[in-house]
């Protein structure tokens, strides 16, 4: 058996600088030459911004955190009956945790703890407040106009009311929702003297394609309470 040697030959500069590998590696050795001090500036100042986007993200959650458990401590107070400590509780929120769900969420319920201690107007504040927080969560909108439309019928503003009602109704998930609302929005309607209007209210209510039999009851009564007064002269 015979042994075939191979010998290497050497490469010239030419074939060297031809080389697809060699010639990537060179131009890397010549860019980390020239822009290296640029380079690592850069992943650094990446790092620290992934650093920061970290910490920042664990501090609101620890934030979020914080303000809801001091949100459901003021719940319980409001369930008690206790105002002005719930009231105190959820401005704290308000203001310590800016930004935040349950800073939100507080707002809401200052409408709710205003509107139930008798004060409509303060209600009418924090429940407006809510609403221009609620951005595209359906429910915190549906909330915050539930609650401003009954603070500012409460407070007898029926057409403001009434306007509200309608921004619920349309929010509304299905006809039972949306009836609710609207026999709302005809009787502060019909309270502002707009007797038109609350006529055609109820009409719609009834002709919803699905609608719970007492929803369309009631808007029944409330054409027959107003019918006579519409046909007067």
């Amino acid at each position: 058996m015979t042994t075939r040697l191979v010998k290497h030959q050497k490469l010239t500069k030419r074939q060297i600088k031809e080389d697809p590998l060699v010639t990537a590696a060179f131009r890397g050795a010549q860019a980390w030459e020239q822009h290296g001090s640029r380079i690592l500036l850069a992943l650094g100042a990446i790092v620290v911004l992934l650093v920061l986007a970290v910490l920042i993200g664990r501090s609101r959650t620890s934030a979020e955190e914080r303000a809801s458990g001091d949100v459901f401590r003021a719940q319980m107070s409001l369930s008690q009956g206790d105002f002005p400590t719930a009231t105190q509780m959820l401005k704290e929120v308000v203001d310590n945790a800016p930004g935040t769900q349950a800073a939100r969420h507080a707002m809401m319920l200052l409408g709710d703890a205003f509107e139930a201690s008798g004060k409509p107007a303060e209600a009418v504040t924090w429940y407006r407040r809510s609403l221009t927080k609620a951005g595209n969560d359906r429910d915190a909108k549906a909330g915050s106009l539930h609650g401003l439309a009954a603070a500012l019928e409460d407070r007898g503003d029926f057409a403001q009311a009434a306007s509200n009602y309608e921004q619920l109704a349309k929010v509304g998930v299905n006809d039972n929702e949306r009836g609710r609302a609207m026999l709302a929005e005809a009787r502060c309607y019909a309270k502002a003297g707009q007797t038109a209007k609350a006529i055609a209210i109820y009409k719609d209510i009834q002709k919803l394609p699905v609608v719970a039999q007492d929803i369309w009851n009631r808007a029944g009564v409330g054409l027959g309470e107003l019918a006579p007064t519409a046909s007067a002269p």
